[in-house]
């Protein structure tokens, strides 16, 4: 969810009621004393908040890390490296989080020393003894219990020797890497610049690290106080310097910091009154401001890295525009205009404005994140497609220099989907404009770029609502209407369980009694709803429209349809994806990446599921990332890795599965073509 801040329109100031007392020290020395003892309480309050954000960023750099790790881990396994090489790579991320932490202990450690100085500086009433101050005096105070971070709890196998095992199954699909936030720079780290004096230091990231410094360029806006951002990254307020050597700073070092921002007037103060803050790039998605006004009383300066030329005024020539984004509409609303202009991500609009920008790069089911349509269900069966790298290149297989776009000139990407109501491949152009929110918010109406840059999903997403009729005929619906879109593969199945019986029949938009499909629309909305019982797929064993399985027979079909790599699917209780059960969404469609039978010989039935939304797992599960089945049984931490990352990726028991997940969604059609190493 997007947050937002305001700015601080002066100092914090404390209030004192001066009580005249002639028993008491004299009115001019109390306000004296009051006046300094406000000052060095202020100043501990600033110095805190500087280190607390201090740690923050350090916490994140320590998550960043973890997350890294894995896919170094996943990818070295992959490779069939040797155990020397695993352990060489656990042991590197141990040092590399063990130093992070240290400095956090560092900064802990200044706070308490901060209290203990500024305690023994503040002076009390000279004719009071036996008042506290601050907490107590400086001689009998105690530390206070330091709270575990984050960061330092126990990692799974960051922190355990354990390994798993180098050698690969027969089977093809891919394993997804933990994060994908850090899979196209394994090999790259963020870099801790040191900064000059009076600046702390600050780090670039990895993909900044070998910009190109011609690219990037200054935004200047007045707004007045709010901001707006995915993630922040730590906010470095400096005080009693010229805002104009931090505007120098700031220009001087664009892969440091996003923004800067100051009270407009305050440049024209004398310097020992100026205050400025920066913020950091490392941490920061999406910030900015959200209420410009040429009258706003504070300035913010943005550095923004233009991949690709800007646009005259952000607009895209009409020549090279699509026949869609201009009129496109969401809930009945027009959603642009001359003051509420779609995107151009790379072009310095604030998406995309990345060196490793692309539209297809290492193809993975992380590179989707759900924007504000309700097309969960279109998003998790493109996740599932995405498993299969060559079935998503396929896709794009008609647009000209693939692997060179975004190009500098105007683009244009043709998107080659199944026209349900003929079962015939049709072609969708699209332009490179992303539609934004109509509220004038300039944020983007759906999908954003993947972390490392990669806009097919986006794209895909686009020409998908373009190709149903809108953004409103994409709201609700199955995966499988999504896998038929994608595919072309009439066969699929929807498993729910018979509430009578308790068991699972099979069902599809087939008529078998008439041998007639239903009639297909490209919106789930224009589709005929009817489902009949049919045979069950002919892989795992068949059978006729009467058979009802368990959930012991069942698992066994999606563990041969898993080996056969059919595309699977499963879909949880409830009415609302607003609530939760136990760490789940409700009513809400995951995909299923494997079915494993008897893992390692323990008679335990696993699965492991993905949140399309990238995050959010199952709480308290017995093989969750760090649950306690990974203890009980070694051999199959080993054999399966379990990677603790907040990725919408777990693993569940099938009791677990069968508890949460009420039906199973398949395509029968065989991706092994599409498999790419």
């Amino acid at each position: 969810m997007l947050s937002s801040s305001r700015a601080s329109t002066s100092q914090p100031k404390g209030d004192h009621d001066v009580v005249m007392d002639d028993t008491c020290e004299p009115f001019g020395a109390k306000m004296k004393r009051m006046a300094t003892n406000c000052g060095y309480e202020m100043g501990l309050c600033c110095f805190k908040t500087q280190k607390q954000s201090q740690i923050s960023a350090l916490e994140f750099k320590i998550n960043q890390r973890k997350k890294k790790f894995g896919v170094d881990y996943l990818t070295l396994v992959n490779q069939h490296a040797t155990p020397t090489t695993l352990r060489d790579c656990l042991k590197q991320a141990q040092n590399d989080i063990s130093e992070l932490q240290a400095n956090i202990d560092k900064h802990l450690n200044l706070i308490d020393d901060k209290e203990q100085e500024i305690n023994e500086k503040i002076v009390g009433d000279p004719t009071d003894s036996t008042q506290g101050i601050m907490n107590g005096s400086g001689s009998s105070k105690k530390k206070k219990k330091r709270k575990v971070h984050e960061s330092n709890v126990d990692t799974d196998i960051l922190d355990n020797e354990s390994f798993p095992s180098s050698s690969n199954r027969s089977k093809l699909k891919k394993a997804p890497p933990a994060s994908k936030a850090t899979k196209s720079n394994t090999k790259e780290r963020n870099k801790t610049t040191k900064a000059p004096a009076g600046f702390k230091p600050a780090v670039i990231p990895a993909e900044f690290q070998n910009a190109d410094q011609n690219r990037w360029k200054i935004v200047e806006k007045n707004f007045n106080g709010q901001t707006t951002y995915v993630t922040r990254g730590e906010q470095e307020v400096v005080k009693d310097k010229a805002i104009s050597e931090g505007i120098s700073h700031f220009r001087s070092n664009p892969g440091l910091y996003v923004a800067m921002m100051y009270q407009t007037k305050m440049i024209e103060w004398p310097t020992n009154q100026h205050q400025y803050t920066l913020i950091h790039r490392a941490g920061t998605v999406g910030y900015m401001p959200t209420d410009v006004s040429a009258k706003g009383w504070m300035t913010m300066l943005i550095n923004h890295y233009e991949r690709l030329p800007p646009m005259k005024n952000n607009i895209l020539p009409s020549k090279f525009c699509d026949a869609y984004t201009d009129s496109m509409t969401h809930q009945g609303k027009q959603l642009h205009s001359s003051n509420n202009k779609p995107i151009l991500p790379g072009r310095g609009m604030g998406v995309g404005d990345s060196p490793s920008l692309k539209i297809i790069g290492d193809v993975d089911p992380s590179d989707i994140h759900q924007g504000t349509v309700g097309d969960c269900w279109l998003l998790s069966g493109i996740s599932s497609l995405a498993e299969f790298d060559g079935a998503i290149k396929r896709l794009f297989r008609k647009t000209s220099r693939l692997d060179e776009r975004p190009l500098d000139t105007p683009n244009q990407y043709i998107v080659t989907l199944w026209d349900l109501s003929t079962w015939k491949e049709v072609d969708v152009v699209i332009d490179e404009r992303l539609p934004v929110m109509a509220d004038g918010s300039g944020r983007l109406l759906a999908s954003k770029p993947s972390e490392d840059g990669e806009l097919w999903a986006v794209y895909l997403e686009k020409a998908l609502s373009i190709h149903c009729g809108g953004w409103d005929k994409i709201t609700g619906g199955q995966c499988t209407h999504a896998w038929a879109l994608l595919t072309g593969c009439k066969h699929q199945y929807t498993i729910s369980k018979n509430s009578k019986t308790g068991k699972f029949v099979c069902t599809a938009k087939y008529n078998p009694r008439e041998k007639k499909w239903a009639k297909h629309g490209n919106s789930p909305h224009d589709c005929d709803s009817s489902m009949w019982r049919v045979e069950w797929p002919d892989v795992g064993g068949g059978g006729s429209m009467d058979l009802e399985l368990t959930e012991d027979e069942l698992f066994l079909r999606m563990v041969a349809w898993d080996e056969t790599n059919y595309i699977v699917g499963a879909g949880t209780l409830g009415t609302s994806d607003k609530n939760r059960t136990d760490g789940l969404v409700d009513n809400h469609a995951y995909s299923v990446i494997e079915s494993r039978s008897n893992v390692c010989g323990t008679g335990i039935d696993l699965l492991k599921v993905r949140n399309p939304w990238g995050s959010g797992e199952i709480e308290d599960g017995e093989f969750d990332d760090d649950g306690p089945g990974w203890d009980r049984y070694p051999e199959m931490k080993r054999e399966l890795n379990p990677v603790v990352a907040d990725d919408g990726i777990f693993w569940v028991t099938k009791d677990e599965f069968f508890k949460y997940y009420q039906t199973v969604y398949v395509s029968a059609s065989d991706m092994t073509q599409f498999l790419e190493d």
